[in-house]
């Protein structure tokens, strides 16, 4: 009985000590009324996409300040070819450039972007005849360590959705 008593002392020690550790490896968001905000990393395994899926893709979001939110999107598209495209907006409903990478080739679309709550963001893409091209909603969850963007485009019945782990 005593051996008994001693091995469940021990597994319970071990256990906490487990749930402890796994614990410290959430990343903790950088603004808590922008849950979005922060580095993401693509995870290929849980996304799905109409097309041909990236090799790999990242976002870092983050405030610039004076109400600009930067967001700044690299990897690689389903080529090899490096993505690299930067956007800066408010959350006004506005419409800002859609990339501000490239100065010798303008951009062709605006985005309007709005935050919903800290943990629901929501934006939309438009053309140069002011058209909606795509519709997107990001969606961190409860826990701050995932985030699922889903992407609409007009004419398409399919929808992306990408879900990013937090770095």
């Amino acid at each position: 009985m005593k051996l008994f008593t001693r091995t469940r002392g021990i597994a319970a020690v071990v256990a906490l000590t487990c749930t402890s550790v796994g614990a410290s490896f959430a990343v903790e968001p950088p603004n808590a009324k922008d849950l979005t905000q922060g580095k993401w990393a693509l995870d290929l395994s849980k996304s799905k996409f109409c097309g041909a899926a990236p090799k790999a893709s990242d976002r870092h979001i983050f405030d610039a300040g004076w109400g600009l939110i930067v967001t700044e999107w690299g990897g690689q598209n389903a080529e090899g070819k490096p993505i690299v495209n930067r956007y800066v907006a408010r959350y006004d409903g506005g419409k800002y450039p859609d990339n501000i990478t490239r100065p010798e080739t303008p951009t062709s679309e605006g985005i309007s972007w709005k935050l919903v709550d800290p943990r629901h963001l929501e934006f939309t893409h438009y053309d140069k005849q002011d058209k909606i091209t795509s519709t997107y909603t990001r969606e961190v969850s409860v826990d701050g360590q995932s985030m699922t963007q889903t992407s609409t485009f007009v004419g398409r019945d399919c929808k992306d959705v990408q879900v990013f782990q937090r770095r």
